[in-house]
């Protein structure tokens, strides 16, 4: 009996560890979500004003104002966090709609077994998209 017990036990702890890396990979990637969200905003305001009253030098958002402009705020952004590492803006597209998606990617580490990831080198990789619009 106190085998079967033992048993039961260490199946049940498994359960529960694999339950919480999974739930705090989710909420990295939650924030993280809020992070693109933000830096997308905070992309679509980004007008160039060398562009803004002349036209002829093209629109005045455009993707390399946009990825400044996301890219600094996401150096500001206060990601209160410390399984989440590497951290970059993969991508900024500017549509013609004036519509700015921005793709985060970073790596994390799982609660209650970051201690495995980092020492092996392994970490969860996560991707989101963010996406607003400049009216």
């Amino acid at each position: 009996m106190t085998i079967l017990t033992t048993g039961v036990l260490v199946v049940i702890l498994m359960v529960i560890g694999v339950g919480t890396a999974v739930t705090g990979v989710h909420l990295e990637r939650t924030e993280l979500q809020h992070a693109a969200d933000s830096a997308a905003l905070a992309a679509s305001q980004a007008m160039d004003p060398a562009r803004l009253y002349d036209s002829a030098g093209g629109d005045a958002l455009h993707e390399g104002s946009a990825r400044r402009a996301a890219e600094d705020h996401l150096r500001s952004y206060p990601l209160d966090t410390t399984r989440t590492e590497n951290l970059h803006v993969q991508s900024v597209e500017v549509d013609e709609d004036r519509t700015v998606r921005v793709v985060l990617s970073a790596r994390t580490h799982p609660p209650l077994a970051g201690w495995f990831t980092r020492g092996t080198g392994l970490s969860i990789p996560l991707t989101v998209y963010g996406e607003a619009r400049a009216r």
